[in-house]
């Protein structure tokens, strides 16, 4: 049985019309109000991605701010990493993206973002949460406005300040100096226009598929090899460099070679760490974070450069919190996730581009041949409809491997001498139960997973 959608970590995400319409927008929206109210705020900055239903989500979120008495700047079109860096950069009290980041087009979503520049963390989404299920009859009125009504306007100066901060933390004139020829696939997304600017900043010639933004994805969103050969033909064709895919709210980014390879989604936070470690001149050991669910590629590498890796629960919060406790220098997830916390608090691909550029630049070497310097693992990723209850598969899974460490912080994450792991955990965003994990040879995972599905179907 699906259970009811709720608000956490990762926001609110919905089919509309099904799990999400402009009612619960609504409703959403004055529980975050009245929150930020609490706290002495009053001023919230709203942004979108390019889903259709956006203004939609617009009209209500502007109409449930209005009835707190809140004040609303609009941003418009905007990536969240850029929505969460101006709501600390410009002080408001709050931020609202509107996106359902990487899900189908039939999705759209929430993500409410607190004042200090940070996505709403598990403590904070129950209580907004709370507050909406105990919106009274009255408050939970909501009357659409008879046409859909949205600013348009040109948001560079939002834009602009993002660019920027990213430019500062960056060697820009040895970009600059190496004349990168790049493919870029937006997605006719947020990434569109502001990527394309921060190319421009750093001397490339561009070539870009699925450049306008108007929600109509060319593809399936997820930034993963199957849904990006048009990216890996437009790099082969015009001989690029390097080639860039992010999702729709341009927090996940995927790298593809020169050769035209579409890179598994986990290399590129190895490449950011490898970036940032690899300039460092520090004799302190410096902190990394990732979540269970990464690639051990990021620890082999961190720690080839004498960092600490730390393990976070998975979920962008979660990882930001261990970010925040052990004050690392550097983040992420293995979806194409990089938080790099001297820019942002979230995952941010203009970062990320810049910090894999400034690394084949300094490296002086192609990004295919940097990818062969790394680690060689055998990953495998499932996922199937999740059952009301894991508790007893987690016991059933841990029986099952007496001989491995686990660790139940995060579903049940088993682990052996030899490098291989298993995570086996709810997802935040969808119905189902993932299944990831590692190994140093395909018979090795594939044996692990086969035992693990056959506890997973009952038997």
């Amino acid at each position: 049985m699906e259970q009811k959608r709720k608000l956490n970590a990762s926001g609110y995400r919905g089919i509309w019309g099904k799990d999400l319409d402009q009612q619960i927008s609504f409703e959403y929206a004055r529980a975050f109000a009245k929150m930020i109210k609490s706290n002495g705020g009053k001023k919230i900055l709203i942004g979108r991605d390019t889903r259709k239903t956006g203004p939609l989500i617009f009209q209500a979120v502007k109409n449930a701010f209005g009835k707190e008495e809140v004040e609303i700047e609009y941003a418009g079109i905007l990536p969240t990493p850029s929505m969460v860096f101006l709501t600390k950069k410009l002080s408001f009290d709050g931020g609202f993206m509107i996106t359902a980041s990487h899900n189908p087009i039939e999705y759209n979503g929430l993500k409410p973002i607190m004042g200090t520049g940070l996505l709403t963390n598990e403590k904070e989404a129950a209580e907004i949460q709370k507050l909406k299920e105990e919106l009274t009859d009255q408050e939970k009125i909501f009357v659409p406005e008879e046409k859909d009504k949205e600013l348009t306007f040109d948001n560079y100066k939002y834009r602009r300040l993002h660019i920027e901060e990213v430019l500062k933390h960056i060697d820009v004139k040895l970009i600059k100096s190496k004349k990168f020829k790049i493919a870029h696939d937006p997605i006719n997304a947020t990434g569109s226009l502001i990527t394309k600017e921060l190319f421009k900043e750093l001397g490339c010639e561009v070539f870009v598929i699925n450049e306008k933004m108007t929600g109509e994805f060319a593809h399936m969103p997820e930034p993963n090899p199957e849904n990006l050969k048009g990216l890996s033909e437009l790099a082969t064709k015009n001989k690029v460099n390097i080639g860039f895919a992010q999702d729709p709210d341009a927090d996940r980014l995927v790298v593809v070679s020169e050769k035209g390879e579409v890179l598994f989604e986990e290399y590129s936070i190895v490449l950011a760490i490898k970036s940032v470690l690899s300039k460092i001149q520090n004799e302190n050991e410096q902190n990394i974070v990732l979540n269970m669910s990464t690639s051990r590629m990021g620890r082999d590498v961190a720690e080839s450069y004498g960092a600490k890796m730390n393990f976070a629960k998975v979920g962008e919060p979660n990882v930001v919190d261990l970010i925040k406790s052990t004050n690392a220098i550097l983040g992420g997830e293995g979806n194409g996730g990089i938080i790099f916390p001297t820019i942002n608090f979230c995952r941010d691909t203009l970062v990320g581009i810049g910090l894999v550029l400034e690394l084949i630049a300094r490296e002086n070497k192609p990004i295919s041949e940097i990818i062969e310097s790394f680690p060689k693992y055998f990953m495998k990723k499932e996922k199937y409809p999740a059952p009301e209850d894991l508790q007893p598969a987690y016991k059933k899974i841990k029986g099952m491997f007496p001989e491995a460490e686990s660790t139940e912080v995060d579903g049940i994450c088993l682990s052996w001498p030899d490098s291989s792991w298993v995570h086996v955990h709810p997802s935040n965003t969808e119905p189902i139960v993932r299944i990831y994990g590692e190994a140093k040879t395909q018979e090795r995972i594939d044996s692990l997973f086969n035992k693990v599905r056959l506890t997973l179907n009952g038997k």
